[in-house]
């Protein structure tokens, strides 16, 4: 199975690091870790009103509102970034082991040029406190370098920020700022925590992970990348994976299990499994949690795990981790409903509605079903049809971006390249003005018998389907629609 993972890693020397390998952080001395860059149905069955509708543009007003729902860290200011913070059990319970991730894009930093490839700089300063007084200062200068122009200008998650502390249990409070490091741009976040206290008989907050591999004791570093914004990508991950500790001697008669559940909206169980523990020795044991993304649909989820026995709600309240399922690195997570709009134009409205009619406790039944209706492959472990559909989103969010409003997947070009793919020939009449041929485009099926023109009128780059091209778009969708 597959789960979520950054494709190459970069020390903060810029040395390349293998990605099979798991990445090993220091503590309790504060070694900071970069890592660069993660990763059918030939007919599309949709019937769906032109973008230009005022009932067919789902936006999201706040691309960060599903981080913040889910109590991640979400800087501000004009260098974006994502995090999370972890904790483990230090050598001794007086010391806690601080795990401080951060990811954002390399869209936003300064790359210039050097020698055959592109390189960035970013510092990272890292300020704990407590009653007002200082606690830890932890500083680093860090570097990324890619391979090509293309990767400086990718805007999903692309570069991971890892680094450890030792603190001491109780109330604090960090303040994060990240600095772009060829201009003025900046990003902060402050946020007040509660360090743990790990005695015997306690276990931590399940850890969203790229990679994890269990300690063999609470004196060493863990061997972790862990994945700061809790997200996995349908069609892409077939697994999420999170890493839990448990410390002291299970007791007499104590079970050797753990609880792993998935809760989705409404607090519906989506998922339940039962997990052993990984003994270690010196009063510690581990276990690497698996969620099979088929299993649980999409969306804002919670997973806890908690030892088989009664627990109160309160409690595995306090241990959920978030698990946020998006359709694409470039589409954001957010409610059942908007997530459901992103398949505009890949299902039929009937589909769709069947959807979001759904009650919370019948969702993840529900997506179930859809998927099996959909699926042109059914021996097949995954829905190829919507894996490829929502490729071709994220290409055309990048692709066909007309102004900083509208996604590009959601203007006229990006309706037909999402719903159709790559046209058959793209072509521009010839014409004696060479202003006039730049301002039609002609977009060829010849697998559909059809042809789609798109004007671009007042020669900015708004580009839009002439009135008989909407309505054979419309007869096509109609047409081939499941």
């Amino acid at each position: 199975m597959r789960s979520a993972r950054p494709s190459r890693l970069v020390r903060s020397t810029c040395r390349a690091f293998d990605s099979t390998r798991l990445l090993m952080l220091t503590v309790p001395v504060c070694i900071g870790v970069t890592a660069c860059h993660h990763g059918a149905r030939t007919e599309p069955h949709t019937e769906t009103p032109s973008p230009s509708s005022p009932d067919s543009v789902v936006t999201v007003s706040d691309p960060h509102a599903s981080y913040r729902r889910a109590g991640l860290l979400v800087g501000s200011g004009e260098l974006p970034f994502v995090g999370s913070i972890a904790f483990l059990a230090g050598a001794i319970p007086e010391s806690t082991l601080v795990l401080i991730d951060l990811s954002l894009s390399d869209h936003a930093l300064t790359f210039t040029r050097e020698g055959e490839g592109y390189h960035a700089a970013y510092d990272v300063v890292l300020d704990f406190a407590r009653s007002g007084l200082p606690l830890n200062r932890v500083t680093t200068h860090e570097q990324v370098r890619v391979g090509s122009f293309r990767e400086t200008t990718r805007e999903e998650e692309s570069v991971i920020y890892q680094q450890v502390t030792s603190l001491p249990p109780g109330d604090a409070s960090i303040a994060i700022s990240i600095r772009d490091g060829g201009s003025t741009h900046a990003g902060v976040v402050r946020q007040a925590i509660t360090v743990p206290r790990f005695d015997d008989g306690t276990m931590s907050v399940p850890i969203p992970a790229f990679r994890a591999r269990p300690r063999a004791t609470r004196a060493k570093p863990p061997e972790i990348v862990i994945n700061p914004r809790a997200t996995a990508v349908y069609g892409r991950d077939s697994v999420a994976l999170f890493y839990l500790e448990g410390y002291g001697s299970i007791p007499a008669g104590g079970s050797q299990a753990i609880q792993l559940r998935v809760v989705g909206e409404g607090g519906v169980d989506v998922y339940v499994d039962t997990v052993s523990w990984i003994e270690a020795g010196d009063r510690l044991r581990s276990a690497i949690l698996r969620v099979p993304i088929a299993r649980i649909g999409f969306g804002e989820l919670a997973v806890s795990a908690d030892a088989i026995r009664a627990q109160s709600a309160a409690a595995q309240r306090a241990r959920r981790a978030p698990l946020l399922v998006s359709f694409g690195d470039g589409l954001p997570v957010s409610t059942f409903e908007e997530m459901v709009g992103l398949l505009r134009f890949f299902a039929s409205s009937e589909r769709l509605r069947a959807l979001r009619e759904l009650a919370p406790r019948d969702r993840s039944q529900g997506w179930r079903a859809f998927l099996e209706a959909t699926d042109p492959v059914t021996s097949s472990p995954e829905n190829e049809a919507l894996r490829a559909y929502f490729a071709r989103v994220v290409d055309a969010n990048v692709r066909f971006r007309e102004d900083d409003r509208t996604p590009g997947w959601l203007t006229d070009r990006g309706m037909i390249f999402s719903a159709l793919g790559e046209p058959d020939n793209m072509i521009e009449p010839n014409g004696s003005d060479s202003a006039e041929r730049s301002m039609v485009q002609v977009w060829d099926y010849q697998r559909y018998h059809v042809r789609f023109t798109f004007v671009d009128r007042a020669g900015f780059g708004r580009w839009r389907l002439t009135a008989s091209s909407e309505a054979d778009y419309h007869a096509l969708m109609r047409r081939i629609a499941r």
